[in-house]
């Protein structure tokens, strides 16, 4: 019995032994294969991020084709407004490129790389010439056609309207007894062309400042040089008020306004 006994367990341990390899060699399948499913699950991510950025290329080359040969080709090309590209392109071959002992041109790396930064440093500053030009040829020709030198209004004291670009206001209107229909609105502005008119007329730039405080009381007699229109739609719907340039005021006593009342409200001598 003994002896069947120790056959039977060296049996079962030879099965269990078999179960173990068994059971041992499916999980290295399984494992296999989980190896091989993420590998592919990894290839295939790639692959279409391969994909998606090689439509986004090939998109990006297409608009940058048509933008290059539908809008720049015409614009460079164009008799007048291309000559600005014209010149860059010469200003760029003459610059950049150098003679070498052969006589041919060699691409310079130093003054190429001057040559972009100058470029990106002038195509910085260019929307603020180009808008400081349009305030400019505006604020002329405003002026040219509305220059008034020398009218009488009467302003209430001056009001700081913008410290950072110094903009002031004033108000009233052209007599004593004031009404909706004959109050006047201006502005006290720094600009170029107020600078350039200073200059010529004070022999000094513009201080919108000191403009202002010279309609310093609350009701002032003053002879204004100002230019703009008054209509009050412009005013009200495209903020164009008018510009004061120079004002000589003298401040109106209490005494005055009602001598003013009392002679507007005295019928005319017939």
């Amino acid at each position: 019995m003994s002896a069947d006994k120790r056959i039977k367990e060296q049996s079962d341990s030879e099965q269990l032994l078999r179960s173990a390899e068994r059971l041992q060699r499916s999980v290295e399948a399984t494992d296999d294969a989980l190896r091989r499913k993420q590998k592919a699950t990894a290839a295939a991510g790639v692959t279409r991020h391969v994909t998606s950025l090689h439509d986004a290329l090939l998109r990006t080359v297409g608009g940058a084709r048509w933008f290059w040969s539908n809008l720049l080709v015409p614009v460079v090309t164009h008799r007048w407004v291309g000559a600005v590209f014209r010149w860059y392109g010469r200003l760029w071959r003459r610059f950049v490129y150098r003679r070498d002992a052969d006589g041919d041109p060699q691409l310079s790396k130093g003054r190429a790389g001057a040559i972009v930064i100058a470029t990106g440093v002038a195509l910085w500053f260019l929307p603020a010439f180009v808008l400081g030009t349009v305030g400019f040829v505006w604020d002329v020709t405003w002026m040219a056609s509305t220059y008034r030198a020398n009218e009488t209004w009467y302003l209430g004291k001056s009001e700081e309207l913008d410290f950072v670009n110094n903009v002031f206001s004033a108000q009233g209107c052209d007599s004593v007894n004031c009404t909706d229909q004959t109050s006047i609105y201006f502005r006290i502005e720094p600009s170029l062309a107020h600078h350039l008119w200073s200059l010529v007329r004070n022999r000094n730039i513009f201080f919108p400042e000191f403009v202002a405080a010279g309609i310093q009381n609350d009701v002032n007699k003053c002879h204004v040089v100002a230019y703009g229109a008054r209509w009050k739609f412009l005013v009200r719907n495209w903020d164009m008020y008018p510009q004061i340039l120079a004002v000589e005021c003298v401040p109106v006593t209490e005494n005055e306004i009602e001598a003013i009342e009392r002679a507007l409200r005295t019928p005319p001598v017939e």
